[in-house]
């Protein structure tokens, strides 16, 4: 599985949030740290505030918290925040648009599904607290 620069960002996001989770942490701190886009790291941070996964505040004394607890943070929720498009993975479109012409008799489809199926079991298994580094 490959997952987005989106997703990436968002994870690094919420390991750096919960290793800082005693202040708020700015934008720009975490773009810094991680040598990433500013721009990019915005956008992904107004998804994850918007879905309530980060609480952010504007403002001098503003920045970005988590509202929950690392263990109560599941992060396959988040590869299906973050991953607009993931069923493509077992679509058969080719790049014209027409269907495959093997749709009808391929069995990779239905063994790729099962394959993003187990891929999400896994990440329903893990927690943001699972992946926490000892020092970041």
């Amino acid at each position: 599985m490959r997952l987005t620069l989106h997703t990436d960002y968002a994870i690094r996001v919420l390991v750096y949030l919960a290793c800082n989770a005693d202040r708020r942490v700015s934008v720009h701190e975490i773009s810094s740290h991680h040598n990433i886009s500013h721009n990019h790291l915005v956008k992904v941070v107004n998804r994850l505030s918007n879905e309530g996964v980060v609480q952010a505040r504007r403002g001098r004394s503003g920045g970005l918290q988590l509202p929950r607890q690392p263990q109560d943070i599941i992060i396959g929720d988040i590869v299906r925040l973050m991953e607009t498009d993931m069923l493509s993975v077992v679509s058969c479109q080719p790049e014209n648009g027409q269907p495959c012409v093997l749709a009808d008799m391929c069995r990779l489809r239905r063994l790729l599904s099962q394959s993003l199926e187990a891929f999400l079991h896994v990440l329903d298994r893990t927690t943001l607290h699972d992946i926490i580094p000892d020092r970041i």
